[in-house]
């Protein structure tokens, strides 16, 4: 089946229907692989970021109403220094509500290896198994040195023409070879899409060393592009979801709807659902 814009947000606005906005009663609280095949067996979930007007306890209740069972933690609901215990709480409640913490991030790490390891203890007690991170090249090799001692991953994240670390995820790739290879990649396909690169093309290139991918649509390439809702934008949405099966990518796939901080559940359900209308009709 030849897939269109208009086919998908046909589907889209049928599982809308059923899968947009839901009541908190309509859900299990155990996740399961099975709640992947809404989105072809991707790990599709939320960036809390999108959510950062709200306190966090209404936040995961937001992304659970959203029908996804993972998410990104961002230190604006937990900050880096908070306490073990209270990392420990957090993690009980989103499970409580069928939420898995997949990663946290974006953290911008420190040069002292102390500070390092105080934002991997946090990713840890978390229960994530991803640090989404910004660094600086003459950071690595202290990071290459602490991220041994964690069974974590370490995925960089690309910020587009303004980053002056590490704008495209092509940069980040090269830099890290012969690095450990927990240290990878987090391809963010808005500010990779003002980089004027293909994105279908920088995931080939990237593909062994992906282990994050932050999901967003602009109205146009230019470095100040405004952000909609996914599938109403420019990005080649749907060839890079179909690359993302084509490759059995194993990472996860977070939307991260940065616009309208004070209401973004009908552009975030939006998005999700025209990603859901694309995977179930890819073969």
């Amino acid at each position: 089946m030849v897939l269109t814009r208009r086919s998908v947000m046909k589907a889209a606005a049928l599982g809308a229907a059923c899968n947009a906005i839901r009541p908190l009663t309509s859900f299990a609280v155990e996740p399961s692989a099975g709640d992947d095949k809404q989105f072809h067996g991707l790990r599709v979930g939320l960036c809390s970021y999108s959510l950062r007007s709200f306190p966090l306890a209404e936040a995961l209740q937001d992304i659970r109403r959203l029908g996804v069972h993972y998410l990104s933690l961002k230190e604006v609901h937990l900050p880096l220094n908070s306490m073990p215990d209270q990392r420990k709480q957090v993690r009980q409640q989103a499970a409580d509500l069928g939420l898995s913490i997949t990663s946290c991030g974006v953290i911008y790490l420190k040069d002292a290896e102390g500070d390092m390891r105080q934002a991997f203890d946090y990713v840890r007690d978390l229960g994530a198994s991803v640090a989404v991170v910004g660094v600086t090249r003459d950071q690595l090799p202290t990071l290459d040195k602490v991220i041994r001692d964690y069974d974590l991953k370490a995925a960089i994240h690309n910020h587009g023409p303004n980053d002056k670390r590490f704008p495209s995820p092509l940069e980040v790739y090269d830099a890290i070879k012969g690095l450990d290879r927990k240290i990878g990649v987090c391809m963010d396909i808005g500010h990779t899409f003002r980089m004027h690169e293909d994105l279908v093309s920088d995931l080939k290139k990237t593909n062994d060393r992906l282990y994050s991918m932050h999901f967003k649509d602009l109205e146009s390439d230019h470095v100040d592009a405004k952000g909609l809702p996914v599938g109403t934008g420019v990005l080649p949405i749907i060839p890079v979801l179909r690359e993302l099966v084509r490759s059995g990518y194993t990472g996860e796939v977070q939307l991260e709807y940065e616009i309208e901080p004070k209401d973004p559940l009908p552009g975030a359900a939006e998005s999700l659902g025209f990603m859901r209308g694309a995977l179930q009709n890819m073969s």
